[in-house]
C-alpha cells in the first residue's frame, strides 16, 4: 500500500495542474520556518512516577501557503514538514507531514464549476489517548488522507428559480494498517430546484439527495431523500416553514431498530429582528423519533454569540472529527472503539454546540463547548462525547502579548464501559522580533484519568519557539 501522504501531495499537484489552465494571475506564496526547543517530564506518558520517562525534543516545522484568485480559478494550499529529533532516545525520532488544499474552477462561466481538496495529517488512532495537536508525546497515531472532487451545474430561470446538481467523489485512506479496513470511498449525488425573487411572500424548494459510502471490509451504507419545503414570509425578519418528504436507507442495523425507510417531516421559523441577530429552529420527526434543530447567532458590540443543536444520521470512518450537516453524512470521524473492531457503523448524533468570542481594547477571549451523544444502529455501546476549549490573549506591550488556554475532553463509552477526562492548560509569551520573525516561550500541563488500569498520568512541558516567514 502506498503512503498516504504521498497520494495527498499528489493530489495538490493536480490542484496546480487544474488552477494553471486558467488565466494567469497573481500567485501569494509564503514560506515559513520555525525551530522549537522542549523539555518534557513524562514523554511516555506513564501512570506511575517511577516509569516516566523526561525528554529533550528538537522540532523543525518548514512549509509553505499558496493561494491565488481572480481569473476563472480561486486556489488555497498549505504544507508543513515537521521534524521531531529526541534527544534521549533518537528510536522516537520522526518526520511528519501536513498538507491542505483546495480550488473552485469555473469551467463555464456562471454555469459548470469544479471543486477539488486533497489533505493529510497525522491523528490518534484512540482520541481518548491524548489532544490530537499533541505530537511530541507517545500515540499510537496513524496518517489520514483525504481526496475529493465535486463538479456541479448551477442553472439561473430567471426570476422563478434557481437549481444546481452536484455530484461529489471522495476517499479516506488511512495509514496504519490497525485502521486500513476502515478505509472507505463515497459517491453522492445532490440535485435542488428553488424560488426565485419573484415569489415574495411564499417560497419553495425541492431537494434530493444519494449518498454511497463503501468501506475497505466491505461494508456499505446508502442515504437517499426527496424533500419539498414551503416557506410563508410573514414580515421580512419573520417567516414560517414546512418541510417534508421520504427518506429510503439501507445499512447494518441491530435487531428491533426501527425501520430506516420511511417519510419524516419538519416545521419552524426563521427570524432575523436585526442585522446583528438571527434565529432558526424547527421541529420535526424521523424515523427514529422526534427530532430538533436549533441555530442562534447575535453579534454585540464586541463580543459575538452562536448557539446550534442538530441531530443527524451519520455514517463514520473513525478517525477524525467532523462537523455535522443535514441528511447522511459519511466523512470521517474520530471513534476511539476502533481499538476492538474496524467494522463501519451507523449512528444517530444529537449535538449541542455554544460558543462566544470577543475583543476589546488589549483583550481577546474566545470560549466553545460541545457535547454529542452517538446513538449506534447496530447497538453496541453508545458514547457521550463532552468538550470545552478556552483562549485568551493579553496585549502587554506593542511587540509582546500573552495568551493563555484551557482544553477539557470528557468520553463515556460503553463499548468497553470507560470513561476519561483529558485536561490541558498552557500559559505563554510572544514577542515579535521584526517583520518577519517571532518567539515564544509556552508550559503546557496535560493530565488524563481513565478507568483504564494505568490509564491516568500528568505531563509538564516547556517549550521555546523562534518563526520566521519569508
Amino acid at each position: 500500500m502506498s503512503r498516504p501522504w504521498s497520494g495527498a501531495l499528489l493530489g495538490g499537484a493536480a490542484l496546480l495542474i487544474l488552477s494553471s489552465q486558467a488565466t494567469a494571475n497573481r500567485w501569494e506564496f509564503t514560506p515559513r520556518a520555525s525551530v522549537s526547543q522542549t523539555y518534557t517530564d513524562n514523554v511516555n506518558l506513564a501512570s506511575d512516577a517511577g516509569d516516566k520517562e523526561s525528554e529533550s525534543v528538537s522540532q523543525l516545522n518548514t512549509g509553505f501557503s499558496l493561494s491565488r484568485s481572480g481569473g476563472r480559478t480561486d486556489l488555497s494550499m498549505g504544507y508543513n514538514l515537521q521534524g521531531l529529533a529526541y534527544w534521549g532516545d533518537d528510536g522516537r525520532n520522526t518526520v511528519n507531514h501536513t498538507f491542505s488544499g483546495n480550488s473552485t474552477t469555473e469551467v463555464l462561466s456562471e454555469t459548470f464549476f469544479v471543486d477539488a481538496s486533497a489533505s493529510y495529517r497525522d491523528r490518534l488512532v484512540d482520541g481518548r489517548d491524548g489532544f490530537a495537536d499533541d505530537t511530541i508525546t507517545d500515540g499510537n497515531r496513524t496518517g489520514v488522507a483525504t481526496y475529493r472532487v465535486s463538479p456541479y451545474w448551477r442553472q439561473q430561470f430567471g426570476q422563478f428559480a434557481s437549481s444546481e446538481v452536484r455530484y461529489s467523489w471522495d476517499t479516506t485512506d488511512y495509514e496504519d494498517s490497525s485502521v486500513e479496513g476502515s478505509g472507505s470511498e463515497s459517491n453522492r449525488v445532490q440535485a435542488s430546484l428553488n424560488s426565485g425573487p419573484q415569489f415574495t411572500t411564499i417560497g419553495w424548494g425541492l431537494t434530493y439527495s444519494w449518498d454511497e459510502a463503501e468501506f475497505e471490509e466491505g461494508t456499505k451504507s446508502t442515504f437517499e431523500s426527496l424533500e419539498g419545503l414551503l416557506r410563508l414570509n410573514l414580515t421580512p425578519q419573520f417567516s414560517v416553514y414546512a418541510a417534508g418528504g421520504e427518506e429510503r436507507n439501507d445499512f447494518e442495523r441491530a435487531e428491533g431498530r426501527n425501520d430506516p425507510d420511511d417519510t419524516f417531516w419538519r416545521a419552524g421559523f426563521t427570524w432575523t429582528p436585526t442585522t446583528r441577530t438571527s434565529l432558526d429552529a424547527y421541529q420535526g420527526e424521523r424515523f427514529f423519533g422526534d427530532t430538533y434543530g436549533l441555530t442562534l447567532n447575535h453579534r454585540f458590540r464586541h463580543a459575538s454569540w452562536s448557539v446550534a443543536y442538530s441531530e443527524t444520521i451519520t455514517t463514520q470512518s473513525r478517525v477524525e472529527p467532523v462537523d455535522f450537516g443535514a441528511g447522511g453524512v459519511t466523512e470521517p470521524i474520530e471513534d476511539p472503539s476502533d481499538l476492538f473492531e474496524i467494522v463501519p457503523d451507523v449512528f444517530i448524533s444529537r449535538q449541542l454546540t455554544v460558543s462566544v468570542s470577543g475583543q476589546k481594547s488589549k483583550v481577546s477571549w474566545s470560549v466553545r463547548g460541545a457535547r454529542q451523544e452517538r446513538e449506534y444502529e447496530t447497538g453496541r455501546g453508545d458514547q457521550d462525547v463532552n468538550s470545552l476549549t478556552t483562549s485568551a490573549s493579553y496585549q502587554l506591550a506593542p511587540r509582546t502579548s500573552a495568551q493563555s488556554t484551557l482544553q477539557w475532553q470528557g468520553t463515556d463509552y460503553e463499548v468497553d464501559n470507560r470513561k476519561d477526562d483529558l485536561y490541558a492548560l498552557s500559559f505563554g509569551l510572544s514577542r515579535t522580533l521584526g517583520p518577519r520573525t517571532s518567539a515564544s516561550l509556552t508550559y503546557r500541563y496535560q493530565q488524563r484519568d481513565s478507568d483504564l488500569p494505568d490509564g491516568d498520568y500528568e505531563e509538564n512541558r516547556v517549550t521555546a519557539t523562534l518563526s520566521a516567514t519569508f
